[in-house]
């Protein structure tokens, strides 16, 4: 019975214990049981659990966000939106907590919330979606709390954070209106510490983020008086010494950065905080040794092996300061050197070295330098076009330089004898065995992206641009050149038609097409191994044509080279030497003009009267009717003339202004007068006899207007009006059979009689691949050259399309050579058109002796079968010359 009545006790105190419990979860009454209830519940179960999940977001954004050091740092970096959002997880559980905490313990009673905790529960909340970027949410909840919570402590945070907030939108005028709202409630009493510190770094923050940096000093120094924090004030130091760099106040920067350094922050600020160091040092305010033992200690250290390029950067700050330019130079080449992931500071350490070497006219180097930069420059940076221009005008220069070099050293081999050439070859061929030994030291001279030969020193005979290295000697530009080739031929056993072992497999195209038996081969002049003599002598040019062709590019580089130094650079200096070695090497030259008036002007300028009188003097015997002449004779000459095409102008004006009126007599009257007056004005002339036939054409005979259009084009193939012209012609032609012989009139007139009787074999398909087919008389042209001089023609003029010269023998007297892939008969028909105007292709070619069409990927092999040159040819005349 006892026993029984114990178990009842219990069970009565367990039910009124939870009666009770049950009674407190209750928020619909206010009660100090209730209030305590959840005050305990919302802050130990809810608020602390949110607050630790906020607290572990805020850590893991700040260590992978990262500041762009370039710009001016901004007091809180909350990095960019994909960032944001890898804390949504975290974020997210913060929101709910926060919710749960306000749905299950908010007791809102006599105008009051009764339990503290709700008021951090919605602060929190706002933080949370602060962080994921949710600046329209964070910005109701904090507005929330400060308008809420009014007698609360916590609404002067949620003030703050509100302007946080704005500034983070951007709506800066809001912001400024909440922080004057922040500020004006600094004298009362409970306005809490933690917030006050805070409100200048908003501030500094506010102004940053609109780069108005003159406003932020103060503010950030004044955060210095109030934080002590270390994260802090480091970050706050390092933005002030930017601003003073910013400012031109070296030295006060200089502190700034020294003191950010002692407070050892992380790697990154640190590595940036000496990389400023450099920058704002100053000679005059001290030795430079402390900065260069802090850099040249960084460069040992392993870690920062990826920030070589901007410590060596930083180096040659220094040493620019110091006036070293030297050191300076040698820094910014190591810069681009080790640069490999960082492309802003390559370009950046490319053009100031590129620049330093351009103020001191070595051309070659910094035209290496400008390339580099410009390969990875956008349109949009600064002084862009002057920094492509450079280096188009420097590229072109170095390209006239190393022509010339490189012939003379081709000359210099032609001029040995056999027992001196081949001893002179077999030293570079052990040179080079000995130079691959040591590739490692070589390959450093081709680090960062660049590639030097210097062609800056001069003397010598027969070497215009002094006695530097003939390529040959040059093992690094061997064993480059060497790579270059087993990238685009694979390693290829050492043999006769190197290029097609292995020629069943790598047969395609029209060798496919024609199923040929018979297979030739001619670039293979030469050995593609530089330990092989063939390899030296190819291009050596040892026969009187050879040694022609080699003249006519000397010529051509020297008056390039001259025009350059002369007129794109300014450096007569340069410019008088490259034309003075021009004229003393071939005075016959078809520039010796343009090069005697150049020196006429370099001596004029330096008032050398007596050397340039002496080019006058050439000048005026020579070509005395040459406008040149004419200029020396009257300075004012070029006024002149532009006046003359001023009046030439407006006469050719009134002349097509009376032709568009019909009055086609004065029309003739106007053309007339304008041909006897202007006959050297190639623009106009044309023009005048062009509206002059037209209106002959009206009031004559059509015979006489075929005639002045005929008299048009022979006078000027080129004008503008050449095309107009000849399609009238052909209207003509078709329509009065005008300017058509009498045999041809038959001839088409037995073509028509005949048309359709026979067939032809091809088919014209005009977006069809195509080839252009150069068939050759094997018994006078020699195949393999003709071949080498189309891989030639076709790297100078059509090196984007990658074509492929292959040959195939068409019967015992004719070999096919065919360049392709074209895409249709247009592209064809255009280099057909290039090539037949081409004098160095078809140098030494007797017309007779060879044929040349295009001829589409589908009739190649009828072709080949059929082996009827003239049935083509009436194919090609049809459908491919009628246009």
């Amino acid at each position: 019975m006892r026993l029984i009545y114990k178990y009842r006790i219990r069970y009565v105190i367990g039910m009124l214990f939870i009666a009770i419990a049950i009674n407190a979860c209750s928020t619909k009454k206010n009660t100090w049981m209730r209030r305590s209830y959840h005050n305990l519940t919302c802050h130990y179960n809810v608020y602390w659990n949110g607050m630790m999940s906020l607290e572990e977001g805020e850590k893991s954004l700040r260590q992978t966000v990262k500041d762009d050091y370039s710009k001016v740092l901004r007091v809180y970096n909350y990095g960019e939106k994909k960032q944001a959002q890898r804390l949504n997880p975290k974020m997210d559980r913060t929101i709910k907590k926060a919710s749960i905490g306000i749905q299950k313990h908010s007791m809102y009673f006599g105008g009051k919330e009764q339990v503290k905790w709700i008021d951090n529960s919605y602060l929190m909340m706002g933080k949370a979606h602060f962080f994921k970027q949710d600046y329209i949410s964070a910005r109701r909840v904090f507005d929330y709390v400060a308008k809420n919570f009014p007698d609360e402590p916590i609404h002067y945070e949620a003030w703050l954070w509100l302007a946080k907030t704005h500034i983070q939108a951007e709506r800066y005028e809001k912001a400024e209106a909440t922080i004057n709202l922040l500020q004006s409630k600094l004298n009362e009493k409970d306005f809490p510490f933690y917030v006050e510190r805070q409100i200048p770094l908003v501030l500094a923050d506010f102004y940053l983020a609109q780069e108005k940096y003159d406003d932020a000093y103060s503010y950030l120094e004044r955060s210095l008086e109030l934080n002590k924090d270390k994260y802090i004030t480091t970050r706050v130091e390092f933005i002030l010494g930017q601003l003073y760099q910013k400012e031109g106040d070296l030295q006060t920067a200089t502190e700034y950065f020294k003191s950010v350094v002692k407070k050892n922050p992380d790697y990154v600020m640190a590595f940036e905080a000496k990389m400023h160091l450099a920058q704002t040092y100053a000679s005059k305010n001290g030795s430079s040794k402390d900065i260069n033992k802090i850099l040249n200690k960084m460069l040992k250290e392993k870690r920062n092996e990826e920030f070589m390029d901007q410590i060596y950067y930083a180096l040659a700050e220094v040493a620019k300061k110091d006036g070293n330019d030297t050191l300076a130079i040698q820094h910014l080449r190591n810069s681009v050197k080790f640069s490999t992931k960082n492309q802003v500071q390559k370009t950046k350490s490319s053009l100031e070295v590129a620049d330093m070497f351009f103020d001191r006219n070595n051309y070659v180097y910094a035209q290496a330098y400008y390339d580099t930069a410009v390969s990875s420059l956008t349109k949009d940076y600064p002084n862009y076009d002057e920094i492509s221009r450079k280096a188009g005008v420097l590229t072109d220069l170095v390209m006239q330089a190393q022509t010339i070099k490189e012939q003379d050293s081709l000359q210099r081999l032609a001029n040995m004898d056999t027992t001196e050439l081949y001893a002179f070859i077999d030293k570079k061929i052990a040179d080079y065995i000995a130079a691959e030994e040591k590739k490692k030291e070589e390959e450093e001279l081709n680090d960062g992206g660049t590639q030097f030969v210097d062609m800056n020193n001069r003397g010598g005979s027969g070497n215009s641009l002094g006695n530097g290295e003939w390529y040959f000697y040059n093992t690094a530009a061997l064993s480059s050149g060497y790579t270059e080739f087993a990238r685009k031929w694979g390693n290829r056993k050492l043999e006769d038609n190197w290029r097609i072992s292995n020629k069943r497999l790598m047969m395609s195209g029209e060798d496919a097409l024609a199923a040929n038996d018979s297979i030739t081969d001619s670039t293979s002049v030469g050995s593609a191994n530089p330990i092989d003599r063939t390899f030296y002598l190819a291009g050596i040019p040892n026969t009187p044509e050879k040694m022609e062709a080699s003249d006519k590019k000397l010529i051509e580089a020297f008056n390039r080279l001259g025009f350059i130094y002369l007129m794109q650079l300014n450096d007569t200096v340069r410019a008088q030497e490259t034309y003075i070695d021009f004229q003393k090497r071939f005075p016959e030259n078809d520039y010796r003009l343009e090069s005697w008036y150049a020196l006429y002007k370099i001596y004029s300028s330096q008032n050398n009267s007596g050397e340039s009188d002496y080019y006058k003097n050439l000048i005026l015997s020579s070509y005395p009717e040459s406008t040149y002449a004419k200029v020396i004779i009257n300075p004012d000459y070029y006024t002149l003339l532009e006046e003359e095409k001023l009046k030439a102008s407006e006469l050719y004006m009134r002349t097509y202004n009376a032709f568009k009126k019909e009055k086609f007599y004065r029309v003739i009257s106007y053309s007339n007068k304008g041909m006897e007056l202007y006959p050297e004005d190639t623009a106009l002339m044309p023009r005048f006899m062009y509206l002059r036939a037209l209106s002959l054409g009206k009031v004559d005979t059509p015979d006489t207007l075929y005639a002045c259009l005929d008299t048009l084009l022979v006078s000027f193939p080129e004008s503008a009006v050449v095309p107009r012209a000849k399609a009238l012609l052909r209207k003509l032609q078709l329509e009065y059979g005008l300017g058509v012989p009498e045999e041809i009139k038959e001839q088409k007139k037995e073509l028509e009689a005949n048309k359709g009787k026979e067939k032809s074999i091809y088919n014209y398909k005009e977006n069809s691949m195509h080839f252009v087919m150069f068939v050759a008389n094997n018994e006078k042209i020699e195949v393999n050259p003709l071949k080498i001089r189309l891989s030639d023609f076709n790297g100078k003029y059509f090196s984007l399309m990658r074509l492929k010269v292959k040959s195939l023998l068409l019967n015992k007297t004719q070999t096919i050579i065919t360049v392709g892939n074209f895409k249709n008969k247009d592209e064809a028909m255009n280099y057909y058109n290039a090539l037949n105007n081409d004098e160095y292709v078809l140098s030494g070619v007797a017309k007779e002796d060879y044929f040349l069409f295009p001829i589409s990927t589908s009739n190649y092999p009828l072709f080949y079968r059929d082996k009827n040159i003239g049935g083509y040819k009436d194919f090609f005349e049809k459908y491919y010359k009628r246009d």
